[in-house]
């Protein structure tokens, strides 16, 4: 059964679309927490490390050791926590930087192991989202009572590591959500199909068999419930059915009357179908326009060429030796190369190209938007088309051929009438050469001819 027409399926939307935007919250609002709790992890431990470093830094930095201080900095950069490390003397002569911090602006820059610009190493996601924690440096001596402030540390780690921290957790939460979402949706289906949907679908099968001219009252067979929805549903539909059959023999004097108003309208519509058999442009042997339909589409065609200034071809076809098919077959057998052949031309030409039945065994098509190599193709590949195609009819093959004429013009020179007449006598021009051609319409030739064939 397709979805739309599933109660049970449309209910268990419904429900599961609310449990999974709960579900959608609450596993957020996890994730969240999640994050925040190890982002918090991350920052208790960044703070545990001047217990390790803080002396040794102190110490370097009053001694002015570099070379000792650059070695604690790099003992502090390789922790797996640590991103970058930042240090700021008062005098500034023992300010150092190393790896990922963030600068005046708080806009990430990264400094490589020994102090210099370069770019960072760190990528995904997080990589520039940088906190830090700072301490101060001080120095304790026994010639002061009191520590000497030196300067102050930064160090830096960023939320890309709290992501890789948190990943498995998080991956965790989303199996947990799914599984539990994906049982829900199971349980629920598995309750509304069969308490629901199974007393549903007997409801309809049931009358899905009802006589429609006898109906009558139906039963449910619903062991779990003496008294529910469906089956108030089931009593109505019985009340119905009551009410139905008390109206059954004024529906059949209805449709009595119907029937005679029927008849009334019959010659109506009798003259309406001739009428409209009248005016119809399709020719019904073959399925092409009629020699009127032909004119008026064909007017119509080369006035869209005006406007778009397209240039439109013309091709006039005749079956060869079509009045001797006629009499040696019998007219049956002609109408079935008519047929045949007009199939031929519908499946050759494209949807807007005019095919039509000017006459008996002469048909013609005009080409919008086609230039005469285009049109010569067309006629050719019909032609051998046509040569190739044979029939059988009264256990006997039969093989016809055609001849073509073909003009192009460009709309507003001629009128259809004109080009029509230079189409008919390339065809006559292809007849004269043997037939089973094709022959383009040459105007210096038709002028220089003292006489057309009308063989």
């Amino acid at each position: 059964m397709s979805f739309r027409h599933s109660i049970a399926l449309h209910l268990l939307a419904v429900i599961f679309g609310f449990y999974f935007l709960v579900a959608v919250i609450v596993t957020v609002v996890q994730l969240y927490k999640e994050y925040e709790n190890t982002k918090e992890s991350f920052y208790q431990e960044i703070q545990l490390l001047p217990t390790t470093f803080g002396q040794g830094i102190s110490d370097s930095v009053w001694t002015y050791n570099q070379e000792l201080l650059l070695s604690i900095l790099r003992g502090v950069y390789n922790s797996p926590i640590v991103v970058g490390i930042e240090v700021k003397s008062l005098d500034h002569k023992m300010d150092y930087k190393i790896g990922s911090i963030l600068d005046e602006h708080n806009q990430p820059v990264y400094f490589d192991t020994q102090g210099n610009p370069g770019k960072s190493i760190e990528t995904g996601l997080g990589a520039d989202a940088l906190f830090g924690y700072t301490f101060p440096i001080t120095y304790r001596g026994p010639a002061f009572k009191t520590p000497q402030p030196l300067g102050e540390v930064t160090i830096y780690s960023n939320e890309r590591l709290v992501f890789e921290r948190v990943k498995y957790g998080f991956f965790l939460i989303l199996i947990n959500s799914v599984i539990k979402t994906l049982a829900l949706w199971f349980i629920i289906f598995y309750f509304i199909k069969r308490y629901l949907g199974k007393p549903l679908n007997e409801f309809t099968s049931k009358i899905k068999q009802q006589d429609i001219n006898q109906p009558h009252p139906i039963t449910l067979d619903i062991p779990w419930s003496d008294s529910n929805e469906i089956l108030l549903l089931k009593d109505s539909y019985n009340q119905m059915i009551d009410s139905v059959n008390e109206y059954q023999a004024a529906l059949k004097n209805l449709n009595k009357q119907l029937d005679d108003k029927v008849k009334e309208r019959t010659h109506e519509l009798f003259a309406a179908k001739e009428a409209a058999e009248m005016l119809a442009y399709t020719d019904m042997l073959t399925g092409v326009k009629t020699r009127r339909a032909f004119f008026e589409l064909a007017e119509l065609q080369l006035k869209n060429g005006i406007r778009q200034q397209t240039v439109t071809s013309i091709i006039m076809i005749d079956i060869d030796h079509f009045k001797s098919i006629n009499d040696i077959f019998g007219h049956a057998t002609g109408d079935l190369v008519l047929q045949t052949f007009a199939k031929i031309l519908k499946n050759s030409c494209r949807a807007n190209d005019v095919i039509g039945r000017l006459g008996g065994e002469e048909f013609a098509i005009l080409l919008p938007q086609t230039g005469l190599e285009g049109a010569l193709h067309l006629a050719e590949k019909i032609r051998q088309s046509v040569a190739g195609e044979k029939i059988t009819q009264n256990q006997q093959t039969i093989h016809f051929t055609a001849s073509f004429g073909v003009t192009e013009t460009n709309p507003g020179q001629y009128t259809l009438e004109e080009i029509l007449g230079q189409a008919d006598q390339a065809l006559y021009t292809a007849k004269d050469q043997g037939r089973n051609r094709v022959t383009h319409y040459n105007a210096q030739a038709q002028a220089d001819k003292p006489g057309s064939s009308n063989s």
